[in-house]
């Protein structure tokens, strides 16, 4: 009952028809993160309920300066009060209602659009989280990554998803075959239709590695150059430059070993370990010796906190550490 009465509320708050006190009481209410899901999707149900006139707002607004430009007199403050109280009420009343109530449905475009129609998933320092999708595709997002994608529809009339920092996907093949798309920041953009494949969009590079299926490979910005074509086994790499390499590894799943809590050391550098320190536990990390920064190691350890893995490295490299908060200094 609590439920049909918030939702009937908030249909006359969406409205303009609420009193001060029951504003109040929705503003205490959304105080709950947990309420900000549902608000949304009642939001989004009473504006298909109460759709306007087909003409955008842009229109309209473009419309009522051109009405302004043209009536008022040019000698007068666009705002002067006529000494006439009904040519006030008449006219002025009306126009700047309307203006006021464009410029709200405007910013409410602008500033609530990727609110509303889209949903972000963020993930702290030293967590995973898995995602799924409504088209039933599987997403297990690594440490400090976020996905974006569509709160409506998804499925149906797109499955593009944005991504930034490191995630594994598992996507499921669509009866109409509509392909799926990762878009990174960089603008290396994946297109796959159903397979399993983990992506890397962080500062230092971008990486895709595909472990089943078939994976498209596409720059944003030269959207009518060919496409690189990876196969199960490709490990496509793009620097900071825009440069693309392409090599091949026998072991695909330990790019998403992350995802079972282990770290997969191939002949790893420590200056690349102390870079996946900062991205995935938000460490600060000097290594006092040159020498010691291209100093590499193999191995599969445990990574369930931060801690551990700390331990694990000094082990392995067989060094020492100070800490200091969230500062590391590796050395001999």
């Amino acid at each position: 009952m609590e439920d049909i009465i918030v939702k009937n509320l908030l249909f006359d708050y969406f409205a303009g028809q609420i009193s001060p006190l029951q504003k109040k009481a929705i503003e205490a209410w959304l105080q709950n993160p947990n309420n900000h899901e549902q608000y949304y999707q009642w939001l989004h149900e009473w504006e298909l309920a109460h759709l306007q006139a087909p003409a955008s707002w842009q229109d309209a607004f473009a419309r009522t300066q051109e009405r302004v430009s043209q009536e008022a007199p040019e000698s007068q403050p666009f705002l002067a009060v006529s000494r006439n109280p009904g040519w006030w009420s008449y006219y002025n009343h009306k126009m700047v209602a309307a203006i006021v109530l464009i410029t709200l449905i405007g910013a409410s475009v602008f500033g609530l659009k990727g609110v509303i129609f889209y949903k972000t998933i963020q993930v702290g320092y030293g967590q995973t989280q898995q995602v799924k999708l409504t088209d039933g595709s599987l997403v297990t997002l690594n440490a400090n990554s976020s996905l974006r994608f569509p709160r409506f529809g998804f499925g149906d009339g797109t499955r593009t998803v944005e991504l930034t920092g490191e995630a594994d996907f598992q996507v499921q093949h669509s009866p109409l075959n509509q392909r799926f798309v990762v878009v990174t920041p960089k603008g290396l953009q994946v297109t796959v239709l159903g397979t399993q494949f983990t992506v890397f969009a962080r500062q230092r590079r971008s990486q895709i590695t595909l472990r089943t299926g078939k994976v498209a490979l596409q720059m944003s910005q030269t959207p009518k150059s060919p496409s690189i074509i990876m196969k199960p086994g490709d490990l496509v790499t793009m620097d900071n430059s825009g440069k693309l390499t392409r090599a091949h590894t026998a072991n695909p799943e330990i790019q998403s070993a992350w995802k079972h809590q282990r770290i997969t050391l191939d002949r790893t550098s420590l200056k690349e370990i102390a870079a996946i320190l900062q991205e995935n536990y938000g460490f600060q990390v000097e290594i006092k010796d040159p020498e010691l920064a291209n100093r590499t190691a193999t191995g599969s350890f445990p990574a369930h906190n931060a801690d551990e893995v700390l331990d694990m490295i000094t082990e392995l490299f067989d060094i020492n550490l100070t800490r200091q908060n969230n500062k590391i200094v590796f050395k001999d």
